[in-house]
């Protein structure tokens, strides 16, 4: 077992921490299989009866995967180690989804990308009041993974749509409207929240416990103001073609500030990962199930990292900084919808 995790045990719980802070605990390949080792010898120790996901640091519980170790594995002609990262990744998504015992998140800071797909299958999610939730591929040439798509069918197409084609950056109150966390924790309990959860772990109906501490912050969350945003121009949403979509926004925008900021972003990311998300979308709507999501998406994840959007978007944001991406194709009509079809379909 590496440094990059940090567990212990308090009576019948067991805590994981994410132990990487200078990196906001970004997830690599050593990281994930210790995730991976830790949950398998959890499920069969009949001492544990509830895991608890934490991350170390002040900035976030995760930003999501090693996107820049992905790249210059792909760039080194290493894509097979990307490949196999995926897998482990998904892999593990599946495993917290159906885990046979009770796991619970306690997230803060950002929770981005595969920090979701870590904290958001889990059956148990709270979140600090100021947490800040993104899948922000779009930025970078990729596309929304972790099995969100399965969390995300639980909601408003506008709502799933406007987060993913964005890749905004929204509070607790959104991520919980997004089917992405159960509650929201003030910021004044939370230190004591975790305690909380250790003791309901320790509870002789541990389940009834934990959803008491979900129950408690029923109407507590705060207005979710980017899915009510969402939700006024749900019909910019309704069309499936995304050229479309974009039309509608950009049109609906004129006449307001807060839609206009959201369009603005959306025009600067990666044209092939929109279509991506719209075509991912109706495939999780008519199949929700966690193993066909995860399956879908490591078909698309062996596709899209491939690509130079990939390489390109992570220089950009990542690597250089100059947020001047240069997209391949540039334009939404001119994307190959065949190959992101045939990835879906397998």
């Amino acid at each position: 077992m590496n440094d990059l995790i940090k567990t212990s045990i308090e009576g019948a719980v067991a805590i994981l921490r994410l132990n990487r802070p200078e990196a906001i605990n970004a997830l690599n390949p050593e990281m994930m299989a210790s995730i991976h080792q830790k949950l398998t010898d959890w499920a069969a120790d009949d001492s544990i009866s509830l895991v608890v996901f934490e991350g170390e640091g002040k900035r976030g519980f995760c930003a999501g995967g090693d996107v820049r170790w992905t790249r210059s594995a792909v760039l080194e002609g290493r894509a097979e180690q990307a490949d196999a990262f995926f897998a482990l990744e998904y892999s593990v998504n599946k495993m917290i989804a159906t885990y046979p015992k009770p796991l619970a998140a306690l997230t803060h800071g950002a929770v981005m990308g595969g920090g979701i797909g870590l904290a958001g299958h889990a059956k148990y999610r709270f979140t600090h009041e100021g947490s800040r939730f993104a899948m922000p591929e779009t930025a970078i040439g990729f596309f929304c993974d972790v099995g969100a798509q399965s969390l995300l069918a639980a909601v408003p197409r506008q709502r799933a749509l406007m987060f993913m084609l964005s890749g905004d950056v929204v509070g607790a109150a959104d991520a919980v409207a997004l089917n992405l966390a159960d509650r929201m924790v003030k910021a004044e309990e939370f230190k004591a929240f975790g305690e909380r959860i250790v003791d309901a772990g320790n509870d002789a109906n541990a389940h009834a416990a934990l959803q008491e501490l979900v129950g408690e912050g029923e109407g507590g969350g705060g207005r979710p103001e980017f899915c009510l945003l969402a939700d006024t121009h749900a019909d910019c949403f309704e069309p499936e073609d995304c050229s479309e979509i974009i039309g509608r926004l950009v049109g609906a925008s004129q006449s307001s500030e807060a839609l206009n900021r959201i369009v603005h972003l959306i025009q600067t990311r990666c044209p092939t990962s929109m279509w991506v998300h719209v075509l991912s979308r109706k495939a999780a709507t008519a199949d929700s199930e966690i193993s066909a999501v995860l399956a879908r998406d490591l078909r698309l994840a062996h596709l899209m990292v491939r690509r130079d959007d990939f390489a390109e978007g992570v220089r950009a944001v990542l690597v250089d900084k100059d947020r001047s991406p240069r997209w391949q194709p540039e334009k939404i009509a001119d994307v190959d919808q065949e190959e992101i079809i045939r990835a879906l379909a397998g």
